[in-house]
């Protein structure tokens, strides 16, 4: 990977992070954030000046081929999210996507009428298929996205077809997008920010297929490969948004010095989810006694557990929670939403079930189904996995969304949120556990309702998705106005 462009970096007129940023050369201003921003280089700059905002008509590439695109029936991702905010704006964007459905294991054709309802424009890049989340023919298909982007964006460009872009976006994973999009933003002269959703190589270990040694085999030999690109793609970026603490100390710890980096998790949108309107207001005071025990045999207390079913699931540690709760005679109904490679392994385990604990399947659903059907529950479980270093799982955003009890047992960032918030329970990963945690709650309406209004609160103020994508542009915003104050 080529060394640090500094000059292309800081000489760079009108663009979005700021002339003279690594060196801490700031004109205006008051003295303290001089001096904050030259102790500390990761310092994270939050103006908020209306008057300031980035000119207006911003060509913006979003380079991401493996999230949802509009009209898949899926739900918004969070390159979607930042997209509808770019928009919002007032800034032209172009979202680059596989011609290969990562989420959906399709293949995507055009044309697609997506322009006219979300205001940005979506171009398919060819790509190769593939079933397995580690396989050559994922990362195949990886690198030739990102050979012919680059190639069909130069010629774009080249022929008058596509403007040139002031910024581009890349997500990561995979590390091959960045790659590319370093070498594509020095050749056009653009800026460049990754959006870091999930920190490689690690998450990978657990989806390495074959045995144990294999595993630890293999990911000997490709890990560092994968880490030393990824870390020589960061060197050469001009900010960074980060989807957990988790991540930003990844980078802080990989990246040196590292660039403007921003903390934005991904949230959910609340926009599909209507508070339930069993809520209690001033639950803990509330006399109501119409409120009815969920564990009086007329109705099972319903537990949403999403996500795709896969290597990196715990299967047999969902049906042994439901042996244990069916031992302490607790009724429970479990809904699986997803899909993956083991699903099948749960469709077939959970017929054989006996006793007052039930685990229904559902697979895949469309948006609308997979709102319903969490909006049905009382409870959202993130189910123990092998991914225990995932810091915030999507599904439960959209657990605090729809306004559900969470039951987390990892120490994770979530885990932090949701303790803190009151908003659910954290146990330890043990079948008994979990039973042990949720039986109470089942019997105490009270506190059920008391949990899942805090779960809401929880999601409304720190986990709008809209909220937080529109909060990731202005701080790419506050970013330029340095660059704009400087001129004056």
């Amino acid at each position: 990977m080529p060394p640090h462009n500094n000059y292309r970096r800081n000489h760079r007129q009108n663009n979005f992070r700021g002339k003279n940023y690594r060196r801490g050369n700031y004109r205006g201003g008051s003295q303290r954030r001089r001096e904050s921003r030259n102790n500390d280089p990761t310092a994270e700059i939050e103006r908020w000046l209306p008057e300031l905002r980035l000119g207006k008509g911003k060509i913006v590439w979003l380079v991401d081929p493996l999230s949802a695109i509009p009209g898949e029936g899926l739900l918004p991702s969070r390159t979607w999210a930042l997209a509808r905010a770019l928009v919002a704006a007032g800034h032209d964007v172009i979202w680059w996507t596989s011609s290969y459905s990562h989420a959906r294991r399709i293949a995507r054709t055009p044309p697609l009428q997506i322009g006219d309802e979300e205001g940005f424009s979506v171009q398919l890049v060819a790509t190769r298929s593939y079933n397995s989340y580690f396989s050559l023919g994922r990362f195949t298909s990886h690198r030739k996205f990102a050979r012919e982007f680059e190639s069909q964006a130069l010629e774009g460009l080249a022929s008058g077809y596509l403007k040139r872009p002031d910024l581009l976006v890349a997500t990561l994973p995979p590390p091959s997008t960045v790659d590319t999009a370093v070498r594509l933003a020095q050749k056009v002269d653009a800026e460049l920010l990754v959006d870091i959703d999930e920190w490689w190589p690690e998450p990978l270990r657990p989806m390495i297929p074959g045995p144990k040694w294999f595993a630890t085999l293999l990911a000997s030999i490709t890990f560092p490969i994968i880490a030393r690109r990824q870390r020589d793609s960061l060197q050469s970026v001009d900010a960074i948004l980060a989807g957990s603490q988790t991540i930003k100390d990844a980078v802080l710890n990989t990246v040196k010095p590292p660039p403007p980096l921003k903390v934005i998790p991904t949230g959910a949108y609340l926009q599909d989810y209507s508070r339930p309107p069993h809520f209690i207001d001033h639950v803990a005071n509330s006399r109501r006694d119409n409120v009815q025990s969920t564990d009086s045999g007329h109705s099972p207390f319903a537990i949403a557990v999403a996500g795709d079913i896969d290597e990196k699931s715990d299967i047999y540690l969902l049906t042994d929670l439901a042996r244990s709760l069916s031992e302490k005679n607790v009724n429970v109904i479990f809904h699986v939403v997803g899909g993956g490679r083991w699903m099948s392994r749960l469709e077939t385990a959970a017929p054989l079930l006996t006793g007052s604990c039930q685990i229904q399947c559902h697979g895949r659903v469309d948006r609308s189904r997979y709102v319903g059907l969490l909006s049905d529950c009382q409870a959202g479980l993130v189910l123990p996995g092998l991914l225990s270093r995932f810091p915030l799982p999507v599904e439960a955003s959209d657990y605090a969304a729809a306004g559900l009890v969470l039951f987390l047992t990892q120490a994770t960032e979530l885990a932090d949120l949701v303790r803190n918030a009151h908003a659910g329970l954290i146990t330890d990963n043990t079948a008994d556990a979990i039973a042990s945690a949720i039986g109470p709650v089942t019997a105490d309406p009270r506190q059920v309702a008391r949990f899942r209004q805090s779960a809401r609160k929880l999601a409304e103020m720190l986990l709008d998705r809209e909220k937080l994508a529109a909060k990731a542009v202005v701080w790419l915003e506050s970013l330029a106005e340095v660059d704009h104050a400087e001129s004056l």
